[in-house]
């Protein structure tokens, strides 16, 4: 996928892609809750991925109450543009590695991954 978003012009990689893609569907969710879902270390989070895509000018923090240490992490205008972009390539990789697979195979494939994860979490 990473070479794919490179070929197509977008300047993310992999793992700013999981948080921009948790970002598209709630935006404005706290760090410790992004990382939570994109199932990172939250100093890990802040320091690598938000830090450059804050700078990339994707997305910005606020602190929306008097604790500075609960920032929420918003889009911006420019994040918020890219999604349709960037999850047409992803869903054309998607596409593209299920073909020739039968939906009995990719189901069965999906059900015992997810059972994997689970078991590693």
């Amino acid at each position: 996928m990473q070479l794919a978003f490179q070929e197509n012009g977008i300047d993310i990689t992999i793992e700013q892609w999981r948080i921009l893609f948790y970002l598209w569907k709630e935006d404005g969710i706290n760090q410790q809750e992004l990382a939570k879902r994109a199932k990172k270390e939250k100093s890990t989070m802040t320091i690598r991925q938000i830090d450059t895509l804050e700078k990339k000018g994707l997305l910005i923090r606020r602190c929306l109450d008097e604790d500075k240490r609960n920032k929420q992490i918003f889009l911006t205008k420019q994040g918020q543009a890219l999604e349709k972009e960037a999850l047409q390539v992803a869903n054309g990789i998607t596409q593209k590695s299920e073909t020739d697979i039968k939906s009995s195979d990719l189901a069965i494939f999906k059900t015992v991954l997810q059972k994997i994860i689970e078991n590693l979490e």
